[in-house]
């Protein structure tokens, strides 16, 4: 039994939970979202939280959390500084144009205290940015996860990205969106030999590969 990748508990995944916390008057609203099972290209609007981060070029996904933070991985910042990094934020098209997009540049990044690298446990970090955005159809906050929340294998969830649709291949220019099932960490761990700790979640299924869409 195989499953596609790990992913950390609160990174970019997107799960179909209630109780969540954050600005609870707008997060979690994508009035454009129109959405597609499968790994596809999606419209303008359909994910407004998605963050682009680049220097020089796309290299991480991120999650805007309210008008002045970003959620994303910390691995992403190993080799980048604050300095380094701009943020884009209504992206849909990583080459052709993005009429209702914004960016900001980062004013500081924090790297969760226990992150492990190999091991990528705790593998989270905040980035401060260098001023607030205004909130539109096509840029709003998630609704981040209620502590103690607990994901039961099987409960399906989003991952979005602008990562490679298959194994060695280029990195997608449209925002893509995939649904998979999460799994559970002792399945995951049967199927990797240990290594996924309690502040990870696994998910995926068949082909949908969320390890190659999610960065």
């Amino acid at each position: 039994m195989k499953f596609n990748t790990a992913l950390s508990v609160a990174g970019a995944i997107l799960l179909n939970i209630s109780g969540s916390l954050c600005q609870l008057d707008v997060c979690g609203q994508a009035p454009l979202n129109n959405k597609i099972v499968g790994g596809e290209d999606v419209t303008a609007g359909s994910w407004p939280w998605q963050v682009s981060i680049q220097s020089g070029g796309h290299f991480c996904g991120g999650s805007l959390i309210n008008k002045d933070w970003v959620l994303s991985a910390a691995h992403c910042f190993q080799d980048f500084g604050v300095s380094d990094i701009v943020m884009y934020f209504g992206r849909q098209s990583q080459s052709g144009s993005n009429p209702d997009e914004t960016y900001r540049t980062a004013s500081q990044i924090i790297i969760h205290p226990n992150y492990n690298n190999p091991e990528l446990d705790n593998d989270i970090a905040l980035v401060q940015l260098s001023s607030s955005v205004m909130f539109t159809d096509y840029i709003r906050p998630v609704c981040l996860a209620a502590a103690g929340s607990k994901f039961a294998g099987g409960t399906e969830s989003w991952v979005t990205g602008w990562g490679t649709l298959q194994p060695g291949g280029q990195p997608a220019d449209i925002l893509q969106e995939v649904m998979i099932p999460i799994v559970s960490n002792s399945d995951c761990n049967n199927a990797y030999g240990a290594g996924i700790t309690s502040n990870m979640i696994c998910a995926g299924k068949g082909g949908k590969s969320s390890c190659q869409v999610e960065h």
